[in-house]
């Protein structure tokens, strides 16, 4: 089986496991939010936010360090798993004793038993990660797709029971920690039948791996912060009410991009790290790379931005009507976050995680003065300054991280972008102005009359775009169907242009997981 061909079977398999695990999430989402209260939500985010920092710290940086270093021993596998237990505990214990810190920071005194009940999943993820990563070594997503699956099966199970018996924000803790439990466990019983560590412990032989971990693992760390501290800045600002609709808009705009990413890179990094050295082969994986993320996910975007105002009261009922007004500004983040992800897999396949970590240091820094900036007004703001944020890192990134490290030049990278011109921005427009027309947001009549001045037409169809002006009625027929209409004008006009420009990468890929099917 060719390399290729792992790929192409890594990537269908990894998919497929982000839409059911994405699936999945977002019924629990709308099951809950129809039980609990923002402010649930909100408390949910407030804890999770530590412990998803943490949980970057809870494999010691290494994970990625056994694919990039290709080749380990049964003693330095061992080494790495008791590293993984160790900084997973020590974690923990660091969550217990700061819990009340940061109750007291956000002011919420139910923070600390949420952190102190949900800290637990650090040790848990830490006793898993090494099995999981074996697995993704090998491309072997089959399993991994099986394993979460399952976990999120049990997740969404034990959230619904719970909230239903009235267990409140504690039902979303302990999903989480289900899930983590399932997960590691399913991971550990299919790779021990391969491998078992042992009572061994020499740090001496895998110190490479450390070394590299280390900036790994404060490469992920400000990572995850930078993408986590609207949480922190917006919970300590603006309580867990707002912070609750946030998270939510969050959930159903970015999270699948922030599933979608880790998916991709177990495919791309174990590909790249194997053809390290030849360049071309990686500037033509990393055009293929953002070209793919870029048509398959844009158009996810544009309909949930476009359909926020029906979207939201459909999905999760009334009382939401801030997450609407947010989701149109999210949207334009994860476009930006889906463009600039790619990148990562160019510097840790070359082994560049210093590079990483010291670019992950700056853009925190300046993340964190951009949401303390728009803090001081509305989170509207916080939104807008941190889109800017992320136009620049964009822009500097892809010269800094991968044009430099594989000889990549803007104008080949703007050649084969281009085409995506036409495939997105001409279906955006008119399913833009069709939806206006059929909401009756744009008086056309009265335009054409001139009883509506051209200004106040821009500015009616501006507002109700970015704070979901225009729900005729509160029926959920009606939102369903302006949900369906927006969606179907878009992809009747995108699914043409799409094959145009794509059809060979369709073809491509079909014919490489078909060949694999075959055993070929």
């Amino acid at each position: 089986m060719s390399l290729q061909q792992k790929a192409y079977r890594g990537a269908g398999w990894s998919g497929l496991s982000g839409m059911i695990s994405n699936g999945l999430e977002l019924l629990k989402y709308i099951a809950l939010a129809r039980i609990l209260e923002p402010g649930d939500f909100g408390l949910l985010a407030m804890a999770m936010v530590i412990i998803s920092i943490g949980r970057i710290f809870a494999d010691g940086g290494t994970s990625n360090a056994v694919i990039h270093f290709r080749n380990q021993s049964s003693r330095q596998l061992s080494t790495l798993f008791w590293i993984n237990i160790l900084a997973g505990s020590a974690l923990y214990l660091i969550v217990l004793l700061t819990a009340p810190f940061f109750a007291t920071f956000y002011g919420e005194p139910e923070v600390r038993q949420l952190l102190q009940l949900g800290g637990i999943i650090l040790p848990i993820y830490a006793a898993g990660a090494l099995f999981e990563v074996l697995i993704r070594k090998n491309l072997d997503f089959k399993k991994i797709t099986i394993a979460e699956t399952t976990a999120a099966v049990a997740g969404f199970a034990t959230a619904t029971g719970l909230a239903l018996a009235g267990w409140g924000v504690y039902s979303l803790i302990w999903s989480h920690i289900v899930t983590a439990g399932i997960l590691t466990a399913i991971y550990m019983a299919v790779e021990m039948r391969k491998w078992k560590p042992s009572f061994c412990f020499s740090p001496g032989e895998v110190w490479e791996h450390i070394r590299f971990g280390l900036y790994q693992m404060g490469e992920r760390g400000l990572n995850i912060y930078s993408m986590r501290i609207d949480h922190l800045i917006i919970g300590r600002f603006f309580g867990p009410e707002i912070l609750g609709a946030y998270h939510i808009a969050y959930q159903v705009v970015l999270f699948p991009i922030s599933r979608l990413s880790p998916l991709l890179n177990r495919v791309a990094l174990p590909v790249f790290a194997a053809r390290q050295e030849d360049h071309s082969v990686l500037r033509n994986g990393y055009i293929k790379l953002v070209s793919g993320i870029v048509s398959l996910m844009m158009p996810f975007f544009i309909i949930v931005s476009l359909s926020a105002p029906w979207l939201v009261p459909f999905l999760f009922g009334d009382g939401w009507l801030l997450t609407a007004q947010l989701m149109p500004l999210m949207a334009l983040v994860g476009v930006l976050r889906m463009m600039g992800n790619p990148s990562g897999n160019i510097l840790l396949s070359k082994g560049k995680a210093k590079l990483a970590f010291y670019w992950n240091l700056a853009a925190a820094v300046v993340t964190t003065a951009v949401y303390l900036i728009g803090a001081q007004y509305s989170v509207f703001v916080l939104l807008t300054l941190y889109i800017a944020a992320n136009l620049l890192y964009l822009g500097i990134g892809q010269w800094l991280l991968v044009n430099r490290i594989i000889g990549l030049t803007f104008s080949r990278l703007f050649s084969e972008m281009k085409l995506f011109v036409p495939l997105l921005i001409v279906p955006f427009l008119l399913t833009f102005i069709i939806k206006n027309v059929i909401s009756n947001v744009w008086d056309v009549t009265g335009w054409m009359r001139g009883d509506v001045p051209v200004s106040a037409v821009l500015t009616r169809l501006y507002d109700a775009w970015q704070y979901g002006l225009f729900r005729a009625d509160g029926s959920m027929m009606y939102d369903l169907a302006m949900i369906l209409a927006i969606a179907a004008v878009f992809l009747i006009t995108y699914i043409p242009l799409f094959w145009r420009y794509q059809s060979g990468s369709v073809r491509e890929f079909w014919q490489a997981v078909r060949k694999d099917g075959h055993g070929s």
